[in-house]
C-alpha cells in the first residue's frame, strides 16, 4: 500500500507499445533500468505496460532504436492532478486560505475555561493573567506557562494551586486557594478567655489557665472567663502566667427584628419578545442592531453565547451572541401575614444560627401588621460557646498569698 501511494505521488503512465520489434523494446528497457509493471501482451506486435513518469521521460530518448511506437493510454498520479488544477486560481487560493486559517486556529488561544475557587478573586486573577499575556488570541508558543505560574503565585499569596492546561486551542485555568488565616496570638503570650456575649454560664472547660466563673454565673461582654494568671497550687508556690485555653458554654438570648412589605409588585409577561444579534470574531464584536444593548422598558434580559466549535478542545474564534428581551408589566400583589410568616421565621432563625457557635434551643415571636408591613419581633434562646482569647495584662503579685495574709 505504501509503495503504491509513493508511485501515485511520483506519477505513472499506462502505455500501449506497437511494432514488430517488441523483444528489442523489452531488452532496451532492461538495459537502461526502466521498470515495466502490469505488462499485458494482447497481440504479437502489441503490449500494454505501466511506467513511472521518470522512466517514461527517459524512454523517449531510446525509442528510435527499437522501431516501436509508444502511445499513452492513461495518466494518473499527483503531478498530472496538479497540472490539471494549476489554472484554477480560486481553488489554490481557497486551499492556502484554509491552511492559514488552520494555523491561526491551532497556534492561538480562542477559548478560556475558568475554574477558580470561590476563596479567590476571579476577576483580579484574570486581569493579572491578561497583563502577563494570557488572553483570547494569544499565541500559544509565545507563552511561558512555567514563568506565568511562578509570577501568579507571587501576586496571589493565598493561592495554593494554579494550572494552565492547553487542550487544542482552548485554555483551562484552574486555581485553588485558602481563606486568609485568622489572626492568632503567639503561643508564649499571656492570654485570657473573655466573653463575647451576655449570658448565664452553663459549663466551663479550662484546658489551661484559672477559671473565673462557674455554672449559673451571669456574665457580660468582656468579662474574664478564664484568666491567664494561675495561683500557686502548693503552700510555698507562686503565681504564674500562661496562655489560657478552654471552652465556655452559656445560655444566651438573641433579639431579632425584621419587617416585610405586604404590598409588592409582581411580573405579568405581555408576550412581547425582542432579540438582538452580535457576532464576535476573535476580540472584535460586530453588533447587528442600532444603539446600545440597554433597554429602558420593564423586561428580563437573557444573553446566550453560541460558539462555533469542532470539539470541546477545538474552538473557532467565532461566536454568535443573542440578546433576548422578554417584556412584562408590573402588577400589584398583596400578601397576608400568614403567607409570609414561615419565610420570615426561617430567615430570622437562619440569621441567628449563622452568627453563633452553638445551637438554638427555643424561640418565641410576635408578628404584627404596621403601616402595611409585617413586623417580626423574635426572641431566640440558644446554648453557645462565648469564650474568645484576648491578651491578658495581669501581673504576678509581689508577695505570695500566705505572706499577704500574715501581714494583715
Amino acid at each position: 500500500m505504501i509503495a503504491r501511494l509513493w508511485r501515485l505521488a511520483r506519477g505513472q503512465v499506462r502505455v500501449r507499445v506497437t511494432g514488430a520489434s517488441l523483444p528489442r523494446f523489452l531488452n532496451l528497457c532492461a538495459e537502461h533500468g526502466l521498470m515495466l509493471r502490469g505488462m499485458e501482451r494482447t497481440a504479437w506486435n502489441e503490449l500494454y505496460a505501466t511506467l513511472s513518469l521518470q522512466d517514461f521521460r527517459a524512454l523517449r530518448r531510446y525509442m528510435g532504436r527499437t522501431g516501436c511506437r509508444v502511445h499513452i493510454v492513461r495518466r494518473c498520479g499527483a503531478p498530472f492532478t496538479a497540472a490539471r488544477l494549476r489554472p484554477r486560481v480560486a481553488l489554490w487560493g481557497g486551499f492556502l486560505l484554509l491552511a492559514a486559517l488552520c494555523w491561526v486556529m491551532c497556534a492561538h488561544i480562542w477559548a478560556i475555561d475558568v475554574q477558580i475557587d470561590p476563596t479567590l478573586d476571579a476577576t483580579e486573577i484574570m486581569q493579572q493573567l491578561d497583563e502577563l499575556g494570557v488572553h483570547v488570541g494569544a499565541r500559544i508558543s509565545a507563552l511561558d506557562f512555567r514563568s506565568i505560574r511562578w509570577k501568579m503565585m507571587q501576586l496571589q499569596p493565598h493561592m495554593t494551586f494554579l494550572a494552565l492546561n492547553v487542550r487544542g486551542n482552548s485554555l483551562i485555568v484552574q486555581a485553588y486557594g485558602r481563606e486568609p488565616p485568622a489572626e492568632k496570638l503567639e503561643e508564649d503570650a499571656v492570654v485570657k478567655v473573655v466573653a463575647t456575649r451576655e449570658g448565664v454560664i452553663k459549663s466551663v472547660k479550662a484546658l489551661e489557665g484559672q477559671p473565673m466563673v462557674q455554672a449559673g454565673d451571669a456574665v457580660s461582654v468582656g468579662d474574664t472567663l478564664i484568666s491567664g494568671l494561675v495561683p500557686p497550687t502548693r503552700e510555698e508556690g507562686g503565681y504564674r502566667l500562661t496562655h489560657a485555653r478552654g471552652e465556655v458554654e452559656a445560655y444566651t438570648v438573641h433579639q431579632v427584628d425584621a419587617a416585610r412589605a405586604l404590598e409588592t409588585e409582581g411580573k405579568t409577561y405581555t408576550g412581547k419578545v425582542k432579540r438582538q444579534y452580535a457576532l464576535v470574531l476573535g476580540n472584535q464584536r460586530l453588533n447587528f442592531y442600532i444603539g446600545s444593548g440597554i433597554d429602558r422598558g420593564t423586561c428580563d434580559k437573557i444573553i446566550e453565547t453560541r460558539t462555533l466549535r469542532l470539539s470541546d478542545s477545538v474552538v473557532f474564534p467565532v461566536s454568535l451572541i443573542v440578546q433576548t428581551y422578554v417584556y412584562y408589566e408590573r402588577t400589584p400583589q398583596t400578601e397576608t401575614v400568614d403567607e409570609v410568616r414561615v419565610d420570615m421565621l426561617s430567615r430570622a432563625l437562619g440569621q441567628v444560627a449563622s452568627s453563633m457557635d452553638g445551637t438554638v434551643t427555643g424561640h418565641n415571636e410576635t408578628l404584627t401588621v404596621q403601616d402595611g408591613a409585617a413586623v417580626l419581633h423574635m426572641t431566640v434562646h440558644a446554648v453557645e460557646q462565648i469564650g474568645i482569647e484576648a491578651l491578658d495584662d495581669s501581673e504576678i503579685p509581689e508577695k505570695p498569698p500566705g505572706e499577704a495574709d500574715a501581714g494583715t
